[in-house]
């Protein structure tokens, strides 16, 4: 088994509320316990039923015992949209640099094993975190690789994002 949490840490596992027995359950498993829930309220309803979903939620997992955040965020915060535009489950920058800033120190490695867009990467290096993104789709990956290159030529600091063609192999233990 691989370990890419380091001891005493903490992870952000965004999630959708349909299939959270899921999520438990495999968050469980790999050894998580939760140690906070956050709700991102949005001005707006990205899909209508019962209710009007006007949410995006992550949990807060520890494992180990990891330090308490010097500045504790709220358990709500306001959501910043980005028009889905590069991604269809993307996260803002915006959404992303608080929660980075709280949990982790400038220096500090920040994984997104789901990049997606490099919305991640691109917050954790804003704030001084070296970071490792990793995503499978080969669309996505490109166009993670192009906004890292924007982001580096304006920032100067490197974003690595592994996927395919990347030159990183990424395997999945057996």
């Amino acid at each position: 088994m691989y370990r890419v949490l380091k001891t005493d840490a903490c992870a952000i596992s965004f999630y959708g509320w349909p299939k959270i027995a899921q999520f438990a359950t495999a968050w469980r498993r790999a050894g998580f316990r939760t140690g906070g829930h956050i709700v991102f309220r949005k001005p707006y309803a990205s899909q209508s039923a019962f209710v009007q979903y006007r949410h995006e939620a992550a949990y807060v997992l520890l494992k180990g015992k990891p330090q308490l955040p010097e500045a504790p965020l709220p358990d709500v915060l306001d959501w910043t949209y980005t028009g889905n535009k590069l991604h269809p489950t993307q996260k803002s920058v915006q959404v992303l640099m608080p929660l980075i800033e709280c949990f982790t120190k400038p220096g500090d490695i920040v994984l997104d094993p789901f990049a997606g867009s490099g919305s991640t990467c691109i917050a954790a290096s804003h704030l001084g975190r070296r970071t490792i993104g990793i995503e499978i789709d080969e669309e996505h990956h490109r166009m993670a690789i192009h906004r890292r290159a924007a982001h580096t030529a304006k920032t100067g600091a490197s974003v690595p994002i592994a996927g395919p063609g990347s030159g990183l192999e990424i395997t999945q233990p057996r």
